[in-house]
């Protein structure tokens, strides 16, 4: 028995006719959460929409009287409201709709939202939805480290490089997008490491096999944030500031005029602090010999920010959505120190803006079954790296000596300027020709220009190297099907095709080496999802994928990351398998996976520079496990585990070592155990009517791991990053009907020595305030 939600909005007044009357609204849970789907009906003219994916619909009618509107959605109790309209009267609502459960013969039913129904689909995809951490102190990269199979590492505090494991992928190949759309092209304002909850919706992991409608290659999986989306008036603003001078602002508000379909926008942040938080490091005395000492982080500040305007019509003859963006980013960034935290700067600096301007476009049923989606945007980014000082820092941010040439970081010196475009557009096509297939159409294509010019590095080497372009252009191209045999069983199929040609250069001892490669590569995926029971489901699925280098591997940052244009794509044969129980109040999830890559894009370090090589040859073999716990409707546990092994399978003919000591020797530098933990409450009108209540706990661990071979030299005597276990705890309380709230953090609880990288030591113990409040009308 399937259950139905029917919502009645009976209208009493004598029949009339009239125009321009638009219903709209937004549809809700118990908790707030946007309910995706719900099929709005005019009775009895069988007109019909649904609510998009912040719960919002929209309706016009051309009549008063006795109307009536069908609400109808799986899992919710039945409700009814009445109101009274007159001729060309606009109407809003907003409903809150409780859930409901039924047992049938044993069999208890309960609705899915479109979150559980992409975490049952035949992907291996984790699904976190941003909500609860609007009130948090966190960005993007906080958030996806709780997913099983995530690690995180940073080099340092707020701002600084990020680098993501999945499944024992790691660096690009886990590529991050923006509502489909690689999120390297936006620059690094808006970058993985500084992007606010505030712009998300939610967020979608997904591991080994990555659907068509991403639009890009990845080798081992990839990571989705949606962005907000809503139909309806709201401001959403916010502060928070805590340790080491930190501030963040965010400020997001729109207007849509109820009678002409038409909204704008704006979306924007400002971020910064100074992580001049301590460190243990060595400091030389008056004879030049090193002291062990703890000074605080002296030349570490990092600041970006976001303005944008937006601006379009919705629910068009021609357009169910087209939407003209206008965005101004970037950051600036103080380097502090070298790839392993041995050397520090003291003048270093790199800052960067971005101007963008995009169009969205989406329109359903363009033909028969047949919906419509492209994406173009424009993207100019400037960029600035400074590196003239003589002067030899310690780490107390005293001068200690002065060079007589050469900066911090580059024999040359640099006062570097940096010019790159982008241009990149995707179209995606979606075709039901029957009721149990759908197939995917999905091409996406980039353009990328960079030159330079740098006077004082000119000087040095007799000519000016930079100002010679690097060119970039990638095409990715797929094609999918979907078909449902069944309730129980479902398929996915899809073909790809990727497509690189580029043109740079490298500085290889002063001289200067032109390369210009092409590269067309194919791959394709097959997934499969079989539910046993109502509860108990089990997916599989395999991917041959294939990874071009991107701008940044190929040319480098002209900073701290060398160029290397000779690089090869990325092969990888992935397969997963995953089992699920949904209950309702446990969720348990196991997933298994195989990993078979060649010419692996790894960023390799040195004391000065970094820059990305092929590997040859690697398998990993891993599991991941979650269980989500709700043993009181207050009240959820959370926590995940995950084990993975990578080895190297390159054979000696191939390596050029002397023997087969490292053949099927684990890889170094890269975790390989390591979980989370959270718990959390949230109970309503606990200290009085309207307000919302919440704490949480939550705990990070990773085992010890070494920095180079495992198989080399003694065990008691290698270098290694030691193992780490992380606690945080947060409460917050909201007010007023959820329209306002406040809460506060402390990171590192017990202040814990942290080290994501060898010798490169983040955060200790930190507190934050976060104040918030959201406005909405309908």
């Amino acid at each position: 028995m399937i259950r139905t939600l029917i919502l009645f909005f009976t209208i009493t007044s004598h029949a009339v006719w009239c125009q321009d009357i638009l219903v709209s609204g937004l549809v809700v849970d118990q908790n707030d959460v946007p309910l995706l789907g719900v099929t709005v009906q005019l009775l009895p003219k069988e007109a019909y929409t649904s609510t998009d994916e912040s719960g919002y619909f929209r309706l016009s009618i051309n009549n008063v009287g006795e109307l009536r509107l069908l609400f109808s959605s799986i899992g919710y109790q039945t409700q009814l409201k009445k109101m009274d309209i007159e001729e060309r009267q606009s109407v809003q609502v907003r409903v809150v709709l409780s859930e409901e459960t039924e047992a049938l013969d044993g069999v208890t039913v309960t609705g899915k939202t479109k979150t559980q129904e992409l975490r049952e689909s035949t992907f291996d995809v984790s699904v976190v939805q941003t909500e609860r951490f609007l009130v948090r102190n966190t960005n993007t990269s906080d958030i996806i480290k709780q997913v099983p199979g995530v690690v995180v590492r940073q080099t340092g505090g707020f701002g600084s490089n990020a680098e993501v494991y999945l499944n024992g992928m790691t660096g690009k190949s886990v590529p991050f997008f923006l509502d489909g759309i690689p999120l390297s092209y936006y620059g690094s304002g808006l970058g993985l490491n500084v992007l606010p909850a505030s712009l998300m919706d939610q967020i979608e992991v997904y591991k080994g096999v990555v659907p068509v409608h991403l639009g890009a290659d990845a080798l081992g999986g990839g990571i989705n944030i949606i962005t907000r989306k809503s139909h309806g008036d709201y401001l959403d603003a916010s502060y928070s500031g805590g340790s080491f001078n930190s501030h963040k602002i965010n400020l997001n508000a729109q207007w849509t005029h109820p009678k002409k379909q038409w909204m704008i926008g704006v979306n924007s942040f400002f971020n910064h602090s100074d992580n001049n938080y301590e460190v243990d490091i060595e400091i030389p005395d008056e004879f030049g010999n090193p002291n062990p000492a703890t000074a605080e982080r002296f030349h570490d500040g990092f600041s970006n920010f976001l303005a944008g305007l937006y601006g379009g019509v919705l629910d068009k003859p021609y357009a169910d959505r087209l939407l003209l963006s206008v965005r101004y980013s970037g950051m600036e960034d103080d380097i502090q120190h070298n790839a392993i935290m041995a050397q520090p700067y003291g003048e270093v600096t790199y800052d960067e803006t971005t101007v963008s301007t995009s169009i969205d476009y989406q329109k359903r049923d363009v033909f028969k079954k047949t919906d419509v989606k492209w994406y173009g945007a424009y993207n100019q980014t400037r960029g600035h790296f400074i590196d003239t000082t003589l002067n030899v820092y310690t780490w107390d941010g005293k001068v200690f000596d002065r060079r007589t040439d050469g900066g911090e970081i580059s024999t040359s010196r640099n006062l570097l300027e940096l010019n790159s475009k982008n241009l990149l557009q995707r179209f995606n096509v979606t075709n039901a020709p029957w009721e149990k297939g759908k197939f995917t159409l999905n091409v996406f294509s980039a353009w990328f220009r960079r030159i330079g010019e740098d006077p004082i590095a000119a000087q040095f080497y007799g000519e000016d190297f930079f100002a010679n372009p690097t060119v970039l252009f990638k095409n990715a191209t797929g094609l999918a099907y979907e078909h449902n045999f069944s309730k129980k069983l479902v398929s996915y199929s899809a073909v790809k095709h990727f497509w690189l040609n580029a043109e740079g250069y490298a500085i290889q001892n002063l001289e200067f080496i032109p390369n210009q490669q092409e590269v067309s590569n194919l791959g394709f995926l097959q997934s499969l999802r079989y539910r046993m029971t109502d509860k108990f489901l089990i997916k599989t699925s395999y991917e041959y994928a294939t990874r071009l280098p991107d701008e940044f591997e190929l040319f480098g940052d002209f900073t701290l990351t060398r160029p290397n244009p000779f690089l090869e794509p990325e092969q990888s044969h992935n397969l997963n398998l995953g089992i699920q129980l949904n209950a309702t109040k446990i969720d348990w999830e196991t997933n298994f996976f195989y990993r078979d890559t060649d010419n692996i894009i790894w960023l390799r370090t040195s004391q000065f520079f970094a820059q990305y090589q092929n590997l040859l040859k690697a398998m990993t073999l891993g599991a991941d496990m979650e269980f989500r716990l709700r043993p009181l409707n207050f009240l959820e546990i959370t926590a995940n585990a995950t084990y993975q092994d990578l080895r190297n399978r390159s054979p000696k003919s191939v390596t050029g070592t002397v023997d087969e000591r490292y053949f099927n020797a684990r890889l170094p530098n890269i975790p390989y155990l390591f979980g989370n933990a959270e718990v959390r409450f949230n109970k309503k009108d606990l200290f009085g009517s309207g307000n919302i209540f919440s704490a949480w706990w939550s705990g990070s661990y990773v085992n010890e791991f070494f920095l180079f071979w495992e198989v080399d030299g003694n065990r008691d005597f290698k270098n290694s990053i030691p193992s780490q276990f992380v606690q945080n705890i947060g409460a917050s309380i909201a007010l007023l009907e959820n329209n306002a709230s406040l809460s506060l953090e402390c990171t590192n609880l017990l202040n814990e020595k942290v080290f994501d990288n060898f010798s490169v030591q983040r955060p200790g113990r930190a507190f934050y305030i976060t104040l918030r409040t959201f406005l909405n009308r309908l």
